[in-house]
């Protein structure tokens, strides 16, 4: 792969990482702000969002196993 793809796919799977953890940091405030919010919930979206944030650290250009997985998910 060049340097140039490598980079490409580095910038879509950081970019869907972010977007992902976004759309739970809204989720989790909104659960927050309910008026009855649910603990279970806001558990398990902050740590699927801890699960993503971990993945974003690990990622790199170089590590093309896990730039594949997330630029072929949605």
């Amino acid at each position: 792969m060049t340097t140039i793809r490598k980079w490409a796919n580095y910038d879509v799977a950081r970019n869907r990482l972010l977007m992902q953890i976004s759309k739970l940091d809204h989720s989790i405030d909104q659960e927050q702000s309910a008026t009855a919010p649910d603990a279970e919930k806001i558990d398990a979206l902050e740590n699927e969002q801890s699960a993503l944030i971990d993945q974003s650290d690990m990622l790199s250009p170089d590590h093309l196993d896990l730039t594949s997985k997330i630029t072929s998910s949605e």
